[in-house]
């Protein structure tokens, strides 16, 4: 059967392959910064080929082969899981990494020619091998718990099966002891579970192409969502959002908050400084509500220089707490743009569900009437609607 399907060639084609796929990949990169990790991935790939192209160098001594080869399988699964790691935005310690990548050379060169047993380093590397594909089967299998994507349960459990087949591998090599090295090459279910492995591997690289079209499209509803300044809500989102949410609010027999924020006297500096400066303090001040809100708020740029949070499960008195650290640290950060000091203030309104219907435009107008008279009050002020009355 082997000789008919030519192991040598599977191998090749599954390594070419591999590199066409790369090829995909940095095509996606080009078109979309947005997205990380994915020249790792190529790199991976890369490391992966030319793995395979040293496993199968007849004109090379099969210890060279061994040393060479394994060290960029195992080059190539780390850079894996580097790129896993980035593309979820959660990337590795780089000292760390090259740390333990220095080891295993050093540890690899000892066994090499101190030791002079090439079956020891097939052993060491192929269980490396094992311990890296069940770190990305568990960190992508962990992920999809929360996400619930289908793609990376896939390529979670390729994983998974990349490692059993090397643990296979492992298992049986230890337990016939197979020496000299060179009998590797000959031994038929070596190539059998090398080939399924390759084949798993192939499988996973589709997974992470289907991984990146799912975060490329899940992009792509963000940004139809999204002010593309401030990467806040837009206002039809915001107030889509803000509907969902208090019919939640309703069920659950919440109360809801809602702070309504305009920055004083922009037009002033869009007219001092420019229309580049004010972008600037728009950004800055979004990055500033971002950073002290809380990830259930829902953060909205309602008009030019008008910001919208609503606050699920809070009180008009959680919502002045927060809007007081929200106007003391941008009154008291300036925003440096060209090298010179900006400053500038926010007067804030804000209501809540409590004494008022829940609906977005009711606590809208009343929180819009609450910035109206914090504006009067003379900027830079924070009134409740419950102090109107």
């Amino acid at each position: 059967m082997l000789a008919t399907l030519d192991f040598k060639t599977m191998l090749f084609m599954s390594g070419v392959l591999a590199v066409a796929l790369s090829l995909l990949l940095l095509v996606i990169h080009q078109r979309d910064n947005m997205l990380k990790g994915l020249k790792h991935w190529v790199y991976a790939n890369i490391l992966l080929s030319f793995s395979i192209i040293t496993f199968i160098q007849s004109g090379i001594s099969v210890d060279v082969r061994a040393l060479i080869g394994s060290l960029f399988f195992v080059y190539g699964l780390t850079m894996y899981l580097i790129s896993i790691r980035i593309f979820e935005l959660e990337p590795l310690k780089i000292q760390s990494i090259q740390n333990a990548l220095i080891a295993i050379v050093i540890i690899n060169l000892l066994i090499t020619f101190f030791l002079k047993n090439a079956y020891i380093s097939i052993l060491f590397n192929t269980s490396l091998c094992i311990a890296i594909s069940v770190l990305c089967a568990h960190y992508l299998l962990k992920r999809s718990r929360h996400k619930h994507y289908r793609e990376y349960i896939f390529t979670g459990i390729c994983f998974v099966i990349f490692a059993g087949l090397t643990f296979f591998r492992l298992y049986i090599l230890a337990a016939n002891n197979i020496q000299p090295v060179e009998h590797l090459t000959q031994w038929n279910l070596n190539k059998i579970t090398f080939l399924l492995c390759m084949l798993s591997l192939l499988a996973i690289n589709f997974g992470f192409i289907a991984m990146v079209n799912e975060k490329m499209a899940e992009l792509l509803e963000q940004s139809a969502g999204h002010d593309w300044l401030t990467n806040t809500l837009t206002r039809g989102n915001l107030e889509k959002s803000a509907e969902a949410q208090t019919l939640k609010t309703i069920k659950l027999k919440q109360s809801q908050a809602m702070l309504l924020m305009d920055l004083d006297n922009f037009k002033s500096i869009n007219d001092t400084h420019g229309h580049l400066c004010g972008d600037s303090v728009l950004q800055a001040f979004a990055d500033l509500i971002k950073d002290n809100a809380r990830e259930i708020d829902l953060i909205g740029r309602y008009g030019g220089e008008e910001f919208c949070i609503i606050m699920p499960n809070a009180t008009e008195a959680e919502a002045f707490i927060l809007a007081e650290r929200i106007r003391r640290k941008f009154e008291s950060s300036p925003i440096m743009f060209n090298g010179q000091p900006i400053s500038c203030t926010v007067s804030i309104g804000l209501c809540d569900s409590n004494s008022i219907h829940a609906h977005f435009n009711t606590m809208f107008s009343a929180a819009d009437k609450s910035l109206y008279a914090a504006k009067n009050a003379g900027r830079n002020k924070i009134v409740a609607y419950s102090s109107l009355h």
